[in-house]
């Protein structure tokens, strides 16, 4: 046998040898993983033992008992925020790579550099055009995680017709329960964020949406962002009608499949000019099927006296998310001169929504990040959640988990 022979039989047993290695450094991490996730769950187990033991000590005649059950239910929820975490990674071994395809419309200016795919500026446009997002998702994307390798692979934009036509062709594409998902987005959002936020939560609801994104000029990841926020303010009070046309297209263009509709954040304002704006018009041809305020940014007096009504004629369920952790809405209003927002939990802020037909879900006592304002697109357990709503499941349902307290249902911690 010839020594170049011998040379390549041995490189061809090193390469079987190192990717034996390989896979067993793979599977070496793997069982790893178990096992964090195993002794995870033990603590939680403990930890969900001794908040019901504190809960059921509670004396009101000494404080001290409210307290150590305060710390033994935030101790609760760290450890079931952790064992979510690993549970989920280890969910997500086996998950291959995927691509979502987006629909989009947009109020931005277009700002592609030469040589570069298309992209979106945070200036309004005078029109809204249309396209679509092919969102790479990577694998052992972890459900809930906007993963550093969930990219954006293709912006390609459409005409009006062009829109038209491949809203209908993914419809069909997603079969009889097909349904329509449309995301308005928040502050301090760009276009990609936006993009690959929708593409994360839509590929993680697992369900036959065609997902709809409406992008207005947020200015977007942005250092010292605060300082961005009257901008980003104007830009939103700028956008209601773009989104208006929007929404008028989808209404005519799904064919009678659901549309919903979920706005986070300040994206919940240019929602709700929107659909003031369709029934100043008369436009609006049918109701939505669901419209969801997730952790909406807005001045809760307004949006009693100005929006509930208009938005409770156009769609056949409200459905609220708030949490009294959420930092940004408590900056926001700090900002505001002390004035409540509607997704502050606040009972000042949401007290009167039971009787006006809205369901209120409390997810305070949920930990995703430091923040807290992501928590609808970022927890699995919310995620689950809004599928049983878009599914027609009401707040009450058992199979939602949710305890009903007064005005509002409230995720166990």
């Amino acid at each position: 046998m010839s020594g170049w022979t011998i040379a390549v039989l041995l490189a061809l047993l090193g390469r079987a040898f190192g990717a034996e290695a390989a896979d067993d450094g793979d599977e070496g991490k793997r069982q790893r993983l178990e096992r964090r996730a195993e002794r995870r769950l033990d603590r939680t187990q403990l930890a969900e033992l001794k908040w019901r033991a504190a809960v059921d000590a509670i004396t009101p005649a000494e404080p001290r008992t409210l307290k150590q059950a305060d710390r033994a239910e935030q101790g609760l929820i760290t450890d079931r925020a952790r064992a979510s975490e690993l549970s989920r990674r280890l969910d997500a071994w086996d998950a291959p790579a995927a691509e979502v395809r987006l629909l989009y419309a947009t109020n931005r200016k277009r700002g592609n550099k030469a040589g570069e795919r298309v992209g979106y500026r945070a200036r309004d446009a005078d029109r809204v055009e249309y396209g679509v997002v092919t969102i790479e998702i990577p694998e052992r994307h972890p459900v809930g995680n906007l993963d550093r390798g969930l990219r954006i692979v293709e912006v390609e934009p459409l005409t009006t017709e062009q829109f038209s036509i491949a809203l209908y062709q993914q419809l069909q594409d997603a079969g009889p329960r097909a349904e329509v998902l449309t995301w308005v987005h928040g502050y301090n959002n760009s276009f990609d964020y936006a993009a690959r936020r929708l593409g994360q939560v839509s590929h993680d609801l697992d369900r036959p949406v065609v997902p709809v994104l409406f992008a207005w000029p947020s200015h977007g990841e942005t250092w010292f962002a605060l300082f961005k926020y009257t901008y980003d303010e104007n830009a939103a009070a700028r956008s209601s009608s773009a989104l208006a046309d929007t929404l008028d297209e989808l209404l005519a263009s799904t064919q009678g499949a659901p549309v919903h509709v979920v706005a986070h954040s300040m994206g919940s304002r240019v929602l709700s000019d929107a659909i003031l704006d369709l029934q100043y018009q008369q436009r609006q041809e049918r109701r939505f099927d669901e419209i969801v305020l997730a952790a909406p940014d807005v001045d809760a007096a307004v949006f009693e006296r100005r929006y509930l009504r208009p938005l409770s004629e156009a769609s056949h369920r409200i459905s609220v998310y708030c949490a009294a952790d959420d930092r940004a809405l408590q900056l926001s209003r700090s900002v505001h001169g002390g004035y409540d927002r509607l997704g502050s939990c606040r009972d000042q802020a949401i007290g009167w929504l039971d009787d006006a037909g809205v369901e209120v879900i409390d997810a305070s006592r949920l930990y995703v990040d430091v923040l807290e304002h992501d928590k609808l697109a970022d927890s699995p357990r919310l995620l689950n959640d809004l599928g049983l709503l878009l599914d027609g499941e009401s707040a009450g349902a058992s199979s939602r988990g949710l305890e009903q307290r007064e005005h509002l249902y409230v995720l166990p911690p």
